[in-house]
This record gives structure tokens, sequence and C-alpha cells, in this order.
């Protein structure tokens, strides 16, 4: 005889960095409505009621679900197409002045017992190494890469239903503005795939040193006050595309300029988040 043993998860625990939806399931009542059980973090959930405010929050039994969310009607397709998104992709911790990033991916796949300078890249992260870097002097390489990468990204921003709404496409200005980031090419292909205008933003210093290789507190203090937009961007949702996300302090102080240029919503997407914290 064959028995079927029933394992219960260990309690959900938040990555302070980022998190994915690791499960959700939907039950009807007799109320003619239904609840949705979620196992995630606070940030992942935001969206879900940012698109449907509908959504009420019930008393949380213990158990392995994180959130239950309930509302009436059945499952509406448009929040089918969101947790699909949100089950696939990393929802970043971020800046106050954006109101959500994700990410298509990690960049290093941790393995045990393995020192992390010598972890692999994921899929997503051998891209972005790359088109960013290996393949840097290597035009068609580079954009062969480069597309690769965008059509992973453009399909993510076509199934999230608040991205798919920006009006207005930014990028975060390198450390050299004389040259094309690749980053910056992101943000271009993502703003023709869509049909929507990239807003320049100018930054105060045409070249600064690298940041990646500051610490968070001395990235967000180089970077303070870098950035303006002179267009104005009154009650548009914008969305920045990157290509890394270290600590967000480029993306926090594109989103900062982006605000003071009138903006009403800002968004972030980026290729991937390194494991630092």
């Amino acid at each position: 005889m064959i028995m079927s043993v029933h394992v219960t998860p260990p309690p959900f625990r938040s990555d302070s960095r980022a998190n994915r939806l690791e499960s959700w399931t939907t039950t009807h009542d007799s109320s003619a409505g239904h609840s949705l059980s979620l196992r995630t973090a606070d940030a992942v959930v935001a969206q879900l009621l940012e698109l449907a405010p509908d959504y009420s929050l019930r008393q949380l039994p213990p158990n392995i679900w994180t959130h239950v969310l309930w509302s009436p009607g059945a499952l509406r397709p448009d929040v089918a197409e969101l947790l699909a998104v949100l089950g696939t992709t990393l929802t970043l911790s971020c800046p106050v002045t954006l109101d959500f990033v994700l990410a298509l991916d990690w960049y290093k796949q941790p393995v045990e017992g393995v020192s992390a300078t010598s972890w692999p890249n994921t899929e997503i992260g051998e891209l972005v190494h790359l088109g960013k870097y290996r393949y840097k002097a290597e035009g068609d390489r580079q954009t062969k890469v480069g597309l690769l990468l965008m059509r992973k990204m453009s399909a993510v921003i076509r199934g999230h239903p608040l991205l798919r709404k920006a009006d207005i496409v930014l990028d975060v200005p390198g450390h050299d503005i004389e040259r094309v980031s690749f980053g910056s090419r992101m943000a271009a292909t993502v703003a023709r795939d869509f049909e929507i205008p990239r807003i320049r933003v100018n930054a105060r210093d045409k070249f600064r040193a690298e940041a990646k290789s500051m610490d968070p507190s001395e990235r967000a203090r180089v970077l303070a006050g870098q950035f303006g937009i002179a267009d104005d961007l009154q009650g548009q949702t914008v969305l920045i595309v990157d290509d890394v996300f270290h600590s967000g302090a480029g993306m926090g102080e594109t989103a900062r300029a982006a605000r003071d240029a009138g903006a009403n919503r800002v968004l972030g997407i980026c290729a991937v988040r390194t494991r630092r914290r």
C-alpha cells in the first residue's frame, strides 16, 4: 500500500531584498464571492490591492498563508494575469520615491558550499552579463543578446496590468552621459515596443565614478540631487527601466526627479537584482 504523506510548508519568511508570490489558491463561498489565499510579502499583495481595490483583508488563522483576501464575484481575468506575473518575477524592496519595482530574476544563483563570488549567473543574469560586459564592444552580438533579454522583459510588462498602463518610459542615466548605456538601450526598446514616449533624464555631472563598487550609503550620497527632468510629467504614470538593481539608489534618484516633474505614479522594472543586501 502506498501512503500519502502531507507535508506542511515552513512559515513564510520575507526576504528584505525581494520576494516572489510563492503560491496562491482561490475558493468560492456561499456569499457569491471568493477568497484569495496568498503566500508572499506585503509588497506583492499591495500590487493586487492597487489593481483590485474591492478586495478586503480577512482575519488570518495560523496556517501556511500570509494573506487572505475576499472579493465579491469570481476571480477577474486581469487579477489572474497579475498573479501569474508575480509568481515568476521578484517584487523588490525599493526607495520610497517608487511605488513598486519588479526584477525578472536574481543576478546569481546560490550554490551551497560555494563562495558567493563563484556563484553562476541565472539565465537572465547571464544575458545581462553578456550584453552589458562581454559583448560591450561587439555590436551585433550585443544586439542579439539584448533583443532576447527584451523579449522577456516586454512579456512581463505586457502581462502586468499596472506596468502596461505606463504613459512614459525613463532610463537611469549612466556614469558617463557621453555613452549610451545598456540600460538606456533597454529603456528605448520598451518605449518602442509599447509605443510610448521616452523622456530624457538629465544628469548634473557629465561623468561620475561608477556606483556599483560603492557601499549603499556612499552610492546614495553621490547620486543625491544628480538627476533632473525638464519635461512636465504632471499626472503621468512613468516606468523606469534599468538593467541591474544594486541598492536602488540610481532608480530612486530617477524617481525623485520624476516626482519633482509632477509624475503621479512611478514604477520600475529591471532585468536582475543583485544578491547584495
